[in-house]
Formats: C-alpha cells, sequence, structure tokens
C-alpha cells in the first residue's frame, strides 16, 4: 500500500473513533488527514502528466528542429 493509502485507512479510522467516542477533535483529525492524503495523490498524478506533457513537446520540437536542419542542409 502507498502512504497515501495508508494515510487515508489511519485518517478513516480516525474519523470514526472520534465519530463513536463524541470526540470532534479526532474526528476533525482524521478528515484532515484524509484531505491531506488525496491532496498528495492528486499533486502526484498532476506531477505525472505535466512530465508527460513536456516529454512529449521535446521531442515534437527535436523533431521539427530536426526537420528544419535537413531542409536547410538539403538533407530532406
Amino acid at each position: 500500500m502507498s502512504n497515501t493509502t495508508i494515510d487515508k485507512a489511519k485518517g478513516k479510522i480516525k474519523e470514526a473513533v472520534g465519530k463513536a467516542t463524541g470526540d470532534k477533535e479526532l474526528e476533525a483529525e482524521g478528515q484532515i488527514e484524509q484531505a491531506g492524503a488525496t491532496v498528495r495523490e492528486k499533486a502526484a498524478e498532476i506531477k505525472a502528466d505535466v512530465a508527460g506533457a513536456v516529454g512529449s513537446v521535446v521531442d515534437r520540437v527535436s523533431a521539427v528542429a530536426s526537420n528544419i536542419k535537413d531542409k536547410v542542409t538539403g538533407k530532406g
């Protein structure tokens, strides 16, 4: 299990125990822990998406540069 999965599970447990015992602070702590894990998950997804997009742009620019070079040098 990933750290975010573990943190979500811990948060759910804290929230449930807080609800069951009437401990609003523990309940809120559990909710915050779950939210933090979700934010970290989404940030990792965005990071991966951005890295993929940047890689695609670099590949396309490289291909265009290569085509221009070939045309300038008479190879294309």
